[in-house]
């Protein structure tokens, strides 16, 4: 019958939380987050994929303090498996609400600690430097002035010229002068015959 129970959770937790379409958790999972599903999730929590248990983790935050403080040992347990994940992103969120329950901080002393903390920060460092630098600037940004952007970012590189404009050939340049030339001896004789 547990098992029964375990399994259903996890089909109800991964209907939930396992759209690709929502990347973040909802705020709307402190309401389903009660103490029996808790206590189910603490049975399920291995079984289920990285992304909902991401997503689990990161819905405690949703929770209010009271709820928090009620289900501290079965939430602190939760976190406890997730540290022993084999999904680096998993084991790195579980390193930043370990202290969730108990304190209500998060743990931000991360890169000295943990040896996977600095590969994903390595890794996400890389992808960054490959990234122009204004792709990766506040929504906000483009609404600024240059003068304000300036400000706030500090000089930014010009772009970078794909190509350069060749002078004109000189053949063109005679027929525009050919044809500027005629059309003022047209204007001017015009005006010599409306004049007399």
């Amino acid at each position: 019958m547990a098992s029964m129970k375990d399994s259903d959770t996890g089909l109800w937790l991964h209907n939930k939380l396992g759209s690709t379409d929502e990347l973040w958790t909802p705020p709307s999972i402190a309401s389903l987050l009660t103490v029996s599903v808790i206590d189910n999730i603490r049975l399920c929590f291995s079984s289920l994929s990285p992304p909902v248990k991401l997503k689990l983790l990161l819905g405690m935050l949703h929770l209010p303090r009271r709820t928090v403080d009620e289900m501290k040992d079965a939430l602190s347990e939760i976190i406890q498996l997730a540290t022993v994940d084999s999904e680096p992103w998993v084991l790195m969120v579980a390193d930043i609400l370990k202290s969730f329950p108990e304190t209500g901080s998060l743990n931000l002393d991360l890169e000295e600690q943990n040896p996977n903390v600095q590969d994903i920060l390595g890794e996400l460092r890389e992808k960054v430097s490959e990234c122009e630098a204004s792709t990766m600037l506040p929504l906000e940004c483009q609404y600024l002035n240059k003068s304000a952007l300036t400000t706030l970012v500090g000089p930014l590189t010009p772009p970078v010229k794909h190509f350069q404009l060749k002078r004109k050939p000189k053949t063109l340049c005679h027929r525009l002068k050919s044809s500027s030339g005629s059309v003022e001896k047209g204007f001017s004789a015009a005006a010599e015959i409306v004049s007399h």
